[in-house]
């Protein structure tokens, strides 16, 4: 097995940083590919590798026990879940559009600050569909940068929205208005383009 490292770093500095490194293994057999492997995993207990299309997938050494493997999972998931999700200008303006037109169609008064938050909380919806399962401990909390309220804050400013509006008057169930909402938003951006 023959490591090949290229420093990418300032030459003028003396040190070497580790995340201005690459390393380069080449290898020629299963053996060489697991003793590889197994030393990359000794030294950091974790490799992570790229496939085709750019996804990464982790090998954590559970050799190390349930505890690391759980830490390293949370860390790893928690910092692609803080990565803020690029869309481009097109994909964006249409998703603001759909959402427009999903709230028009609800009929909230477009002045209240809970259609605002409805708005907000129809963006994190369409990234991640999960949020809905625990909307007071995982989706209200996204909204507090944005418009500075505790959670109960917002749910309150989007319950009073909800009551004001006149095709909402007999629901009186939040989660089931935010459902209601967030399909037919993934409605509209399917139909567009055929994909969620």
């Amino acid at each position: 097995m023959t490591r090949y490292k290229v420093d990418y770093s300032d030459r003028k500095s003396r040190h070497v940083s580790r995340d201005d490194e690459y390393g380069f293994f080449i290898v020629c057999d299963d053996q060489a590919i697991l003793r590889c492997v197994n030393a990359m995993l000794l030294s950091s207990g974790m490799v992570g590798l790229s496939d085709k299309e750019g996804r990464m997938h982790y090998m954590i050494d559970g050799r190390r026990g349930g505890n690391y493997v759980l830490s390293q999972i949370r860390r790893r998931a928690l910092a692609l879940r803080e990565r803020p999700v690029k869309y481009d200008r097109y994909e964006e303006a249409f998703l603001t559009h759909a959402i427009d037109t999903v709230i028009e169609e609800f009929g909230l008064p477009p002045t209240l600050i809970g259609t605002q938050i409805v708005r907000e909380l129809l963006f994190h919806l369409y990234r991640d569909p999960g949020l809905m399962k625990c909307a007071s401990k995982s989706l209200y909390p996204l909204a507090r940068s944005e418009f500075h309220m505790e959670p109960s804050q917002i749910e309150r400013n989007v319950r009073y929205a909800i009551k004001k509006s006149a095709k909402l008057k007999g629901e009186k169930r939040l989660l089931t208005v935010l459902k209601a909402m967030m399909d037919r938003m993934m409605e509209e951006v399917i139909g567009k383009y055929g994909r969620s």
